[in-house]
């Protein structure tokens, strides 16, 4: 978005100019509103950036004074819609952009029939939709590309569950106030599984074991690939005890549905407490589980036990 207003301004500034030289003063002061109104619109979006405000105020200011220039002077304007149609594709959603230029193209209707050769308004509605369906083609493929990007970076390509790029996303300074528990898991032993019986082998344990979990924990949970064999959980409005509960019972369908065995070590989030120490309280309650012969559950100490009411189906 500033990016593009910046362009608007530095490319319309100069023609202001060169207008005024030249004794066309309505140009030239119409061209000055816009490049006031493009700083004006400017400022607002270096105080909202990427707020579908800040986008929808572009996008309408940019149509807005583009309709005006085509019913100002139709020979001389009507050129600039081009980049004005573009740029909404590039500013809103593809739905969003459609419905604006084709307001923008209706509006301007009454407008473009005055050109003087009859043939003149059926070429220029031909050039203009075939521009914005060149642009919505690439606003399309861009997002798509986005999307896929987007889940490459924060999958597990094996599991396809979050990693910990999504993981850490999530566990942000703006939750602070968070409420919830977080569970540790960590399978006994994976090595001498993929030692023994091949890491294609292994690959297929830790996608049943991602389909179990996905399976037993409520919707609310959130399930994420932490490292090689270790998951993470998160249990939102959870207390330690339900935490436990829930580690117990994701255990005990692992070995005996899988016949291994795993080690949890559960967390609450004590209030205020940085994502960091939360994370480093969970490891410390699995490393308590391995040492104390695996295949168990372990709590981590804390003195803020605020169990909740919500348990798994």
């Amino acid at each position: 978005m500033l990016l593009l207003s910046a362009c608007a301004i530095i490319a319309i500034t100069p023609l202001a100019m060169m207008r005024a030289l030249a004794g066309q003063w309505l140009l030239a002061g119409l061209d000055a509103v816009i490049v006031l109104g493009m700083l004006l619109v400017l400022r607002y979006n270096l105080r909202h950036q990427h707020s579908l405000a800040a986008r929808l105020s572009s996008a309408s200011f940019y149509s807005i004074a583009g309709i005006t220039m085509v019913y100002f002077k139709l020979d001389v304007m009507v050129y600039w819609l081009f980049p004005v149609v573009i740029a909404n594709f590039f500013l809103l959603s593809l739905r969003q952009a459609i419905v604006i230029n084709c307001a923008v193209l209706l509006v301007i209707a009454p407008a473009v029939s005055g050109f003087t050769n009859p043939s003149e308004p059926i070429d220029f509605y031909v050039a203009l939709i075939l521009v914005c369906a060149f642009a919505g083609i690439f606003s399309w493929k861009t997002e798509d590309q986005r999307q896929q990007l987007e889940q490459l970076a924060h999958h597990d390509p094996l599991t396809g569950m979050g990693n910990r790029r999504k993981l850490f996303s999530k566990l942000g300074p703006n939750n602070a106030k968070y409420t919830g528990s977080m569970v540790l898991m960590d399978l006994d032993h994976f090595k001498a599984i993929n030692d023994e019986l091949g890491h294609e082998r292994g690959d297929t344990i830790l996608q049943q074991i991602s389909a179990l979990m996905t399976n037993k924990l409520r919707q609310s949970d959130e399930l994420y690939r932490y490292g090689g064999e270790e998951f993470l959980v998160v249990l939102n409005n959870t207390g330690l005890s339900n935490a436990c509960r829930i580690a117990e019972l994701l255990r005990r369908e692992i070995n005996e549905q899988l016949s291994i065995t795993a080690s949890f070590g559960c967390a609450q989030k004590h209030p205020d407490e940085d994502w960091d120490s939360w994370i480093a309280r969970a490891d410390k309650a699995l490393y308590q589980a391995k040492n104390e012969g695996r295949n168990c559950v372990r709590p981590a100490p804390t003195n803020t036990d605020c169990e909740s009411a919500d348990a798994l189906p």
